[in-house]
């Protein structure tokens, strides 16, 4: 695993877990609408006696308890990346790569924040990266 696929875990976690919330959303829409009937002629004998807004309540509650697990293992990983970053030894390069990596800003954010410029920034992100690939093989 290289520094960038280390450093990158909790972005992609979070970006899951804010998936998961759109999905868990529409799920709480659908529950709230009505149905429409159905005027088949077709008999089931097996027939769902459930209200259709019921699955999705069920597949909602399902998916609230995925999350709170993600983001349970999400804190994991923030505090295992953290820890990791702070183990480098210039300051400007541990509060880029906690900017970027444990507080997800992009560039530009983190450009304003250290009063740099966006080359800079830059600049100095990549050099964080190859000091961090070289104190974390």
């Amino acid at each position: 695993m290289t520094a960038r696929e280390f450093l990158n875990q909790p972005f992609y976690l979070n970006n899951r877990i804010n998936d998961k919330r759109v999905k868990l959303d529409c799920y709480r829409q659908m529950a709230r609408s009505v149905s429409s009937p159905g005027f088949e002629e077709h008999y089931s004998s097996n027939r769902n006696t459930n209200a259709p807004f019921i699955r999705y309540l069920e597949k909602a509650d399902e998916l609230e308890e995925e999350i709170a697990a993600d983001e349970k293992e999400l804190e994991r990983l923030k505090t295992e990346v953290s820890v990791a970053i702070d183990e480098l030894e210039e300051p400007s390069e541990q509060l880029l790569l906690h900017y970027r990596y444990v507080m997800f800003k992009t560039m530009p954010e983190i450009a304003v924040a250290m009063h740099y410029s966006l080359r800079w920034t830059k600049r100095l992100h990549s050099r964080a990266l190859e000091e961090f690939e070289r104190s974390h093989p």
